[in-house]
């Protein structure tokens, strides 16, 4: 069985702490890097009625910020969507998702 020296060791423990210290460089700059989205999705949509041949008959139609069918909703899985309403219908306005 080979006999280690001092030095032999210190050698080996400054790798070892050297490697310590990169990995923990590396680790600190990869959370550093990760870029995450708000999970909260902010909209603010009035409801009027209007006019539109969707089948070629003029009708009356409900609006969502004057587009029919309504505006695209740019969201992925749990996202949070804060929607703020005006209704600007003479009666109550019901929205399901």
């Amino acid at each position: 069985m080979p006999i280690l020296t001092h030095s032999c060791l210190a050698g080996a423990m400054a790798s070892t702490v050297l490697l310590h210290l990169i990995c923990g460089v590396l680790a600190v700059l990869s959370v550093s890097l990760v870029n995450a989205d708000d999970p909260y999705r902010y909209y603010t949509w009035t409801v009027t009625y209007g006019t539109v041949a969707p089948l070629g008959v003029p009708q009356q139609v409900i609006l969502i910020n004057g587009q029919f069918p309504g505006p695209r909703l740019d969201v992925v899985t749990n996202d949070n969507i804060i929607l703020n309403l005006i209704n600007k219908l003479d009666q109550p306005f019901l929205l399901t998702w």
